[in-house]
């Protein structure tokens, strides 16, 4: 009998930090569309969006949040329905301090949906959410050992949360000049 032995375990041996550094949200109707792995400019890692990958409208304002060690976590269920596998991605985070600028901004967006880009402290990215069904921003405040808002975003996708080739923003938004002159006909 002949097998094919695949080895998954080969965990890299260096060091593995927990918890998310920074977070970028983008509103779901900026985003255009996101290809998934494999469906699109391809990249040398398996599951991963490209560079490429991400299209999102001209003047989209993101949003970034940076945290200190242990402030966001990231946590992905999933259940098995009707229509196929459904993933939970969730996004926790506690903000020190009730800020009236913060505050002020997360009222305003609150119950709106949104693609989440985010950097964990390994430095891989990720995004979460997707065109049309983006993550819904929950927030609450507490004023107890600490004074505190924690806020969450919540959603359900039809996939898992992808890998993200890059977080850098001059990257994935860069601003390039499209030129119609270009012509391949003899008379250019």
């Amino acid at each position: 009998m002949i097998v094919t032995n695949q080895l998954l375990s080969n965990y890299e041996q260096g060091a593995n930090v927990g918890h998310v550094a920074r977070l970028r949200l983008l509103p779901v109707e900026a985003v255009l569309a996101i290809v998934p792995p494999g469906a699109g400019p391809a990249t040398a890692t398996p599951f991963t969006v490209s560079r490429y990958g991400l299209a999102v409208a001209n003047g989209a304002q993101t949003t970034e949040l940076l945290f200190p060690p242990g402030g966001c976590s990231f946590t992905e269920g999933s259940a098995q329905d009707a229509a196929g596998i459904v993933y939970a991605p969730e996004l926790t985070a506690t903000l020190p301090k009730n800020q009236p600028a913060l505050l002020d901004w997360l009222q305003r967006n609150q119950g709106r949906r949104w693609v989440a880009l985010f950097l964990d402290r390994n430095g891989q990215a990720y995004v979460a959410g997707e065109p049309g069904n983006g993550l819904r921003l929950q927030l609450n405040r507490a004023i107890a050992a600490g004074n505190s808002i924690a806020i969450s975003l919540k959603g359900k996708a039809t996939h898992p949360a992808w890998l993200l080739e890059t977080f850098d923003a001059a990257v994935l938004f860069a601003h390039v000049d499209f030129d119609l002159s270009f012509d391949f006909s003899f008379n250019a």
